[in-house]
């Protein structure tokens, strides 16, 4: 049926209808977004292990884009007359060309196409829970510049590890902490790898970020585990564990064992864990590597154990 050549009522008045006839010659959505997709990993030469993860980041990015009733920014302050109501998908096309080609750095393709949040785990759900937290952050030495340059790597060098080890990132809820991370693995995933391999992982990427870094932006990571229900408010996670998990992140002999040892992470995980998972697992790492402490910050009292992420064999511990 053909439209009148009034522009319809109720849509935006920068469409005049004779646009709105070459909507039924349009490809489904779909295959636009697929062949969006297969453009820009030609782009990139992406190896076929990342093929999922950019197809739906591609397709998170359009459907923002044409956000608002599905009309593109675009498309809603052109002129009257426009060529094709399917120009968008072009001009959206073009600027992903160009956000990404010729960029293989992991920030820089997180920051182009952020990955699809997944709805929180809710309503006392056990869950692992994961702190992460940058040592002495707002050292004087520091600028604005390498602040921002540090919260960037963390998030990357944090998410790589956790996909490195088993813990897909995509499926786990973040929140930024300014100078941390706070990360909540949905129950569905086994939280064995937090345990082996992600501080090595994790201690890795920092030897690496190090070894290219000028001495200011050289950093030192404290992380924690622990296992307990979580519920979400609307804004963000709270619950008793999740205060716990905080607390442990911020115990003095934690922080006193890195500045100590100088090691690139130390971590330490809730008796909880170290009951539950440690000492039941010790393929995972070895439950004497393992040491215990009490604490108490602000109102908590508990006892936790630290772990510095290093080969450890037949009781003997190698760097």
């Amino acid at each position: 049926m053909r439209m009148s050549p009034d522009t319809v009522p109720g849509l935006d008045g920068v469409i005049p209808a004779a646009d709105l006839d070459s909507l039924t010659g349009m490809r489904r959505e779909s295959d636009v977004l697929d062949d969006l997709a297969k453009e820009v990993m030609a782009d990139l030469n992406l190896e076929s292990s990342l093929v999922d993860e950019l197809a739906a980041r591609v397709a998170a990015a359009v459907r923002t884009a044409l956000g608002d009733g599905g009309v593109s920014p675009h498309r809603r302050a052109a002129p009257r007359g426009r060529p094709s109501v399917t120009q968008p998908w072009r001009d959206l096309d073009g600027e992903a060309h160009l956000r990404v080609a010729g960029r293989d750095d992991a920030s820089v393709l997180a920051r182009s196409f952020p990955p699809r949040t997944p709805a929180p785990p809710a309503d006392g759900q056990i869950c692992a829970v994961l702190a992460v937290d940058i040592a002495g952050f707002n050292r004087p030495e520091r600028d604005d510049v390498i602040r921002r340059y540090l919260h960037e790597q963390l998030h990357t060098m944090v998410r790589m590890a956790c996909d490195d080890s088993g813990v897909p990132s995509a499926s786990c809820c973040y929140e930024d902490r300014g100078d941390g991370i706070f990360a909540v693995i949905p129950p569905t995933i086994s939280v064995k790898g937090l345990i082996d391999p992600f501080p090595e992982k994790l201690r890795g990427l920092i030897r690496r970020h190090n070894h290219i870094c000028c001495d200011a932006a050289r950093i030192q990571l404290r992380a924690a585990v622990h296992i307990g229900p979580v519920d979400h408010d609307g804004y963000g996670f709270i619950g008793t564990d999740v205060n716990h998990l905080f607390r442990i992140l911020e115990a003095r002999p934690l922080k006193r064992q890195l500045t100590d040892s100088g090691a690139e992470l130390t971590m330490a995980v809730s008796d909880y864990v170290y009951q539950n998972l440690i000492r039941r697992y010790p393929s995972l790492a070895y439950p004497d590597a393992f040491r215990a402490f009490r604490f108490q910050t602000k109102e908590t009292r508990g006892k936790a154990w630290t772990y510095l992420p290093r080969s450890v064999h037949g009781g003997r511990v190698s760097d």
